[in-house]
């Protein structure tokens, strides 16, 4: 990843700049509140387009309030794929947004693989981290810094089951999803239709083996991780041993068997965001935000959440890395900026900025039963339950995390497709190690 960007920065010949709107100001000087003043926010985030809007909306009544009424804040959304090559391409050459949405590891200014987010200060950093609920609260930290808060609290898996194919296999959705991996693979067993040559028509559970590598990796992490596995070791430094150690083995030949012996699923059927949309597939594991795609797309389906089956371990796995709202260390505006990151620490806007999506909200104040908004979503109790849990292994905190997850989800897919499980782990714990011994 790192020569990746080196090589975008150094076609831009612009390395030394990295600029966002124009001719520079230091972190410390004062944002006219006379001039007329436009801020551009940056995300890709197709699902949350209106929770983003609702922030540039929030933004723009905060710049009043802080006697800024010439100040306006635009979201802009850059299409998800290439959307790296985008951000290095437009931040080298002086034309990057204000904020930005991204993962702190890509873009710390002190060791991320491109450096150009702030290390927020720590009075600001401290508003946040002490308003963050759980796991959230160094959601944001490279380094020993805060680059920003998270996004949304949703970047751990959950459990979606397909009520009514519970009910008609005998089970109570309420009581009987499944807990362990064991129970998991037996309720799949159990809700899995055939025809009459043997082949699926209806997945018990549909695996992710396409849609983009890095994606395909967060899926399974929680396996990894809850057959007592790990793809690093604890120090991140080293992939042998780990990414191919026997619990990885053992997780990665309990996803092949699922497909090729136990057979509960089809690929036929197509990816599973789809597929349990339709009706082909009873169980698949997503984030929080899906609830309100599966709502939005099949109002009719019946569905529940629930927390992602324990193991040998039972911990919440934070995905692939969280994305975090940062501020371009170059704009010049960053004065204005931090005042209004301090303002937006409040439990209207936590509410605010992600109602209209239908995702987790991030304050402890927020993520509480009894909050009108967020007791009442669809999958509150699940990441209730899930925060209680220990937090599994976080590699992302590494800049090197993107491109050794790539390889992770290459291998998910290699092994749904039949691949051997130990050649393939071998050869990924290989590749990933000269990455990291690459530095």
């Amino acid at each position: 990843m790192k020569k990746v960007i080196a090589i975008l920065l150094v076609l831009a010949g612009l390395m030394p700049v990295f600029a966002g709107g124009g001719a520079q100001q230091g972190a410390g000087a004062a944002t006219s509140t006379t001039e007329p003043v436009k801020l551009v926010f940056w995300h890709h985030q197709l699902q949350a387009v209106n929770n983003f809007k609702a922030f540039a909306e929030i933004a723009n009544e905060i710049f009043v309030k802080l006697g800024y009424p010439n100040v306006t804040m635009t979201s802009e959304q850059v299409e998800y794929q290439g959307y790296l090559a985008k951000y290095v391409s437009a931040f080298s050459s002086g034309t990057g947004p204000d904020m930005f949405m991204a993962m702190s590891q890509d873009f710390a200014l002190e060791g991320g693989a491109n450096p150009v987010a702030l290390p927020l200060p720590v009075d600001v950093a401290k508003v946040w981290q002490d308003a963050l609920g759980g796991i959230y609260k160094n959601d944001g930290v490279f380094n020993g810094k805060y680059y920003g808060f998270v996004v949304a609290g949703d970047t751990s898996m959950f459990l979606y089951i397909n009520d009514d194919h519970f009910r008609e296999a005998g089970l109570d959705p309420v009581k009987d999803f499944p807990k362990t991996l064991d129970q998991f693979l037996a309720v799949a067993k159990k809700l899995t239709k055939y025809d009459a040559s043997g082949k699926v028509i209806r997945a018990g559970w549909q695996p992710r083996f396409g849609g983009g590598s890095f994606n395909v990796a967060a899926k399974y992490m929680p396996i990894i991780h809850n057959f007592g596995g790990r793809v690093l070791s604890e120090d991140l430094t080293k992939a042998q041993g780990y990414m191919n150690g026997p619990d990885t083995v053992k997780a990665f030949q309990f996803l092949r068997d699922m497909v090729f012996v136990d057979k509960i699923c089809n690929v036929e059927l197509g990816l599973p965001d789809v597929a349990f949309q339709q009706g082909l597939a009873s169980m698949t594991f997503r984030e929080p935000f899906y609830a309100a795609q599966v709502a939005t797309n099949n109002p009719g389906l019946k569905f529940s959440v629930h927390p992602y089956p324990g193991g040998v371990k039972d911990v919440v796995t934070l995905g692939g890395g969280s994305w975090h709202m940062m501020i371009n260390s170059k704009s010049k505006h960053v004065d204005l900026l931090l005042k209004l990151y301090k303002e937006l620490v409040n439990p209207e806007y936590d509410v605010r900025m992600h109602e209209p999506d239908k995702t987790p909200p991030v304050l402890t104040q927020t993520i509480r039963m009894d909050n009108p908004y967020f007791g009442k979503l669809p999958y509150a109790r699940a990441l209730m339950d899930s925060l209680n849990k220990p937090v599994g292994p976080i590699y992302y905190i590494i800049p090197e995390w993107n491109t050794l997850a790539e390889i992770i989800g290459d291998a998910v897919a290699a092994v749904i497709e039949g691949a051997d499980v130990k050649k393939t782990l071998d050869d990924a714990a290989t590749k990933m190690q000269v990455i990291l011994d690459e530095g």
